[in-house]
This record gives C-alpha cells, sequence and structure tokens, in this order.
C-alpha cells in the first residue's frame, strides 16, 4: 500500500450520497425553467456547485424570470425534499470509509451543499461519524468549486499537503477543483454517464471499483 493515499477528501453528492438523478430531473423540468423560461439553461452550468454562487453569471448571460432569492428558494426546496425522502446512501459506503479510517487514511467530506442538507444526510444515514473534517461551500471565504478553495481547506483541516491528498468526485466542476489543488482525483460516475471527467487520475463506475481504486486492491 506503498502508493496508498494518506488523506481523502469526499464529495457527497453523486458519490456517497445518490441524489444526482433526483436533482437533474427537478432541475431540468423545474427549477430551470422557472429561472429561465425563454432560455435553454445547460444543466452543466450548474451541476456540481454551490447554488447561492451562480445566479450572477447566470442572471449575465440568460433572461431570468426570477430574483435571486426565488432562484436560490427554488434550490432550498427542492433539497429538503430530495434527501428527506428520495436521497440514498451508496451501497458499501461505510464498510467503505471505515476500512480506509482503520487503514490510517484521514478523511474529510468536501461538499457544495449547505450544512442544513449535511445535517439532514446525517439523521438519515449517520455518515458524518466517519469524517476527521466536513466542510460546506457555505464554510469558505472564498469561491466553490470548481475553484480549488474546497479542497486546499479539506487538506489543510486534515493536516496534509493537497499533493499528499487525495479526492472523490463526480462531477466536471468538483474534479477541477480537486485537480487545480494539486491532490490525485477519482472520478465516479455511473453507467451511461457522459460528465467531462478528462482531468482525472482514476475513474471507478461503482462502490466496488472505487474500493479497489482507494484501498490499492
Amino acid at each position: 500500500m506503498s502508493d496508498a493515499p494518506r488523506a481523502i477528501c469526499f464529495d457527497m453528492d453523486g458519490v456517497l450520497v445518490m441524489s444526482e438523478d433526483h436533482w437533474v430531473s427537478i432541475q431540468r423540468d423545474h427549477i430551470l425553467p422557472t429561472a429561465a423560461p425563454n432560455d435553454d439553461i445547460p444543466l452543466s452550468a450548474i451541476t456540481g456547485r454551490d447554488y447561492t454562487e451562480v445566479y450572477p453569471e447566470l442572471d449575465a448571460e440568460y433572461d431570468l424570470a426570477v430574483t435571486r432569492e426565488e432562484y436560490e428558494a427554488l434550490f432550498e426546496e427542492a433539497g429538503e425534499r430530495i434527501y428527506r425522502e428520495h436521497a440514498t446512501f451508496l451501497d458499501g459506503a461505510h464498510d467503505l470509509l471505515a476500512d480506509l479510517r482503520e487503514a490510517g487514511v484521514s478523511l474529510a467530506l468536501t461538499t457544495s451543499a449547505p450544512w442544513d442538507w449535511i445535517e439532514v444526510i446525517d439523521d438519515r444515514f449517520d455518515h458524518l461519524r466517519h469524517f476527521d473534517a466536513a466542510i460546506s461551500a457555505q464554510d469558505l471565504d472564498g469561491p466553490g468549486k470548481p475553484a480549488p478553495d474546497i479542497y486546499e481547506r479539506g487538506a489543510a483541516e486534515l493536516g496534509v499537503d493537497p499533493s499528499e491528498c487525495w479526492a472523490v468526485e463526480d462531477s466536471t466542476a468538483g474534479a477541477r477543483a480537486a485537480v487545480a489543488a494539486g491532490m490525485t482525483t477519482v472520478g465516479f460516475r455511473g453507467d451511461g454517464d457522459e460528465t467531462d471527467l478528462s482531468m482525472v487520475q482514476h475513474l471507478a463506475d461503482d462502490a466496488e471499483s472505487l474500493r479497489a481504486v482507494l484501498l490499492q486492491q
């Protein structure tokens, strides 16, 4: 295990928490058409990013029909419903996280999700107990993903240089953030997912292959 990571930063949605199909559906069918009924905003413009940061960029490029407060409220209402009623936890993730800790790997959660959503997930799935640190985009003074700040913060809280830390990401914005921070990055995606993860060093398409990559099995 000489090449195994000393520390790993995990994204939450689409990696540990299976919520992305629900987010894709509600963003495509409700949030984006409500925000810009006369424009076709691509999902890639918002996927993996802190929803509280995106509005000014969209407003500069598209004809938005909602205020910033209304835009954010659409996400807040959707998130509450998705995380309480629909999201599931990745099969085998608890065992994977426990085995990484047993192997001496430090773990951080590094997510664009706000703390309200993180805590709903923790109430349901008890995932925070595995982590030495947890950082939301809300905790940052600087920009969220795809900027590297959240991953630099994660490495700092684990007491390692980013070059000694790995990251697991499912979105283009998140992967860019981790790579920009200097981390070895694992792209995680399901069958048929065409998300651009061309910048990562490793790919995994299910819990078993993610386990093999991270535990060097």
